[in-house]
């Protein structure tokens, strides 16, 4: 089969290549890709980046997608050949005590499809059947691979942010997470204004715009005093702004991860009582609601997806790190 792999340390070492078709384990399920998404962590290991030395090579990227069940090793009963399906990303162990307490994502063992071990930027791909999460026909290829990240915007905006109607919010970070934490937060009903950078202008602000969402540029007019602050640019400047804008009592959920030390003042969350709190991954739930929310028309995204082929992934590897496009989805047939 094709596959886009990284091959070694330098991003030129990473290409469209043959492989072996994925050979199936007990307790897995052979999946047809149908669509994988490109996600910043992709950049980050295409890169070797500081923080992803651990991302060994030879490895098939690729963790944000869905597909078709093809195959079904003897000992799975529940899945059958033709289900539809997305999986967990960030995959626990499922018999610690976090995993046990629904919290996967902060499982000491977790494992990521795609970075951990071969991901889906290729036609087939083997997952064990304990991360699969169900999704309809009805859902577009495109549009299903876009779950993940959505449900990360749901962990930081829902489970996290605990956002409620008519609070005033502040997304940071213009990219496809932040867009989706900002409309994501919006369904809910509260106000919500989405920050982005200057190079944000061009093709991610008003792409967000025609989506009914408020934008600024970062650092230019007031954002009035927020209830709940979403970090999800990580700018270390965003989060310093994040403890002094929002207001007293407040929360701010940071979901962005930062190549460099904030300078965040620590005596503004003493003194005025501001809740900082993580937000890292998604669980299984947060997949199912996104889905939910797509079945019933109130999480519309396509607008802000961009297909390659599988031939083509490296352009979409090149065309995502000079922040050309949004969210590229790459297609294997």
């Amino acid at each position: 089969m094709r596959a886009l792999v990284k091959l070694g340390f330098d991003k030129t070492e990473t290409v469209v290549r043959d492989i072996p078709n994925p050979s199936l384990q007990d307790g897995q399920v052979l999946l047809r890709v149908e669509a994988c998404g490109l996600c910043g962590s992709d950049i980050h290991a295409w890169r070797s980046d500081k923080g992803y030395e651990w991302v060994k090579a030879p490895v098939t990227l690729g963790h944000e997608f869905v597909g078709s069940v093809v195959e079904v090793s003897s000992d799975v009963s529940d899945w059958k050949i033709g289900d539809r399906a997305v999986v967990v990303s960030i995959q626990g162990c499922l018999t610690c005590d976090e995993c046990e307490r629904g919290m996967t994502e902060r499982c000491a063992s977790r494992k990521v499809i795609g970075l951990s071990y071969d991901g889906a930027m290729a036609e087939f791909v083997s997952v064990s059947a304990r991360y699969l999460v169900r999704i309809p026909s009805s859902i577009p290829a495109i549009v299903g691979a876009a779950v993940e990240p959505l449900s990360v915007s749901a962990h930081a905006t829902l489970t996290t942010g605990q956002v409620e109607s008519g609070q005033k919010v502040v997304v940071s970070g213009a990219g496809f997470v932040g867009i989706g934490c900002a409309l994501l937060a919006k369904d809910v009903g509260a106000e919500v204004i989405l920050i982005g950078a200057e190079r944000d202008r061009a093709l991610r602000l008003p792409a967000a715009e025609k989506l009914g969402i408020e934008t600024r540029i970062f650092g230019k007019g007031s954002y009035g005093s927020p209830d709940l602050w979403i970090e999800a640019s990580g700018a270390a400047s965003a989060l310093a702004s994040a403890v002094v804008e929002t207001k007293t009592g407040g929360k701010i959920s940071v979901v962005g991860l930062y190549g460099a030390a904030s300078e965040a003042d620590i005596n503004q969350l003493v003194r005025r009582e501001i809740t900082l709190k993580g937000s890292y991954a998604s669980v299984a739930k947060e997949y199912e609601l996104i889905i939910d929310l797509m079945q019933r028309g109130r999480l519309e995204v396509e607008s802000l997806l961009e297909q390659f082929s599988l031939e083509d992934g490296l352009d979409a590897f090149n065309s995502a790190e000079k922040s050309q496009t949004i969210k590229p989805v790459i297609v294997p047939n």
